[in-house]
């Protein structure tokens, strides 16, 4: 018979030296987009003229799920996006959205090479506001906005930035997700904390007005813009599932049926594009899937 000392010894050895059994998190997708017309919401849609990087799943046991947006993120190394007033108007107004905010009735337009906000400010009453600011990139990778110019009615300039400045700094603490902080009298926004799920990450390199559109470039710029022709979205690489498809080494495009304009993509609500197109195989196993526009479907 053993000895329960020599038990205990022999039980403590296998525990040491049994190996730690880790999960290991999915390798990730990498993604592609040209000439995108990326809806990330029912009022804001990004402009894509270009972008490459991954989609990094946010489980360990499973891969990209493009059906639940909240199980990746996509990491951006290149990309040149557009936003219109319209578009920063709402991601600006869903920012400031939440209980015991004293920002409301926010809109976004441009002039020039200025970008120009109007909203309210709840200070005991109502103050409407109006700023008019130059935009840049710091270093970081945020999007910049310096305030050039700020009118109010029946408040002086002067006053009204103080007032304002401490108003955001109060809502700030208390809603760091927001992708919006304070330095001195600039507002500092990231991008990838403003937009509705998925999350984002990339490093904002140049930031400037071009027409009515509000550019983004990530990365570095022109250089890493994809050499292939026509509008689509492709995934490439490991492994990533679409509704009940689970694809292994990715190849999988998806690509305009109407390329005359942009790809008008919602991801949130693909399954409606894929009914209303058509895929094909490749010889190499790789599939190709057409899809129309997203605002040509009947609503």
């Amino acid at each position: 018979m053993i000895p329960k000392s020599a038990l205990v010894l022999i039980t403590s050895v296998l525990l040491v030296q049994a190996p730690e059994r880790q999960a290991r998190a999915p390798e990730p997708v990498g993604i592609e987009m040209r000439n995108v017309h990326l809806h990330v919401s029912d009022e804001a849609a990004l402009d894509v003229a270009w972008l490459k990087g991954r989609l990094r799943s946010t489980s360990p046991d499973r891969p990209p799920v493009f059906d639940d947006q909240t199980s990746f993120v996509m990491e951006i190394d290149d990309a040149e996006v557009a936003l219109d007033a319209a578009s920063l108007t709402s991601l600006v107004n869903r920012a400031f959205a939440f209980k015991g905010s004293n920002l409301h009735d926010l809109s976004v337009s441009f002039a020039g090479a200025n970008i120009v906000q109007r909203g309210k400010l709840s200070k005991g009453l109502d103050v409407p506001f109006t700023v008019t600011a130059s935009i840049g990139a710091t270093p970081e990778g945020q999007l910049k906005v310096h305030p050039e110019k700020v009118k109010a009615a029946g408040v002086p300039a002067a006053k009204l930035m103080g007032m304002f400045g401490i108003e955001l700094q109060d809502l700030i603490k208390g809603r760091p997700e927001s992708g919006i902080t304070l330095h001195d009298n600039d507002l500092l926004l990231d991008p990838s904390k403003m937009l509705p799920p998925p999350a984002t990450r990339g490093h904002l390199t140049k930031a400037f007005l071009r027409g009515d559109r509000l550019v983004q470039v990530f990365g570095k710029g022109a250089a890493g813009r994809p050499t292939s022709g026509g509008n689509y979205i492709w995934f490439r690489g490991n492994a990533i599932r679409f509704g009940r498809l689970t694809m292994s080494n990715t190849d999988l495009k998806l690509v305009d049926a109407e390329p005359k304009d942009p790809f008008d993509f919602y991801s949130a609500k693909y399954n409606r594009q894929l009914v209303a197109g058509y895929s094909k195989n490749t010889p190499d196993g790789a599939l190709r899937t057409y899809m129309p526009d997203f605002n040509d479907l009947k609503q």
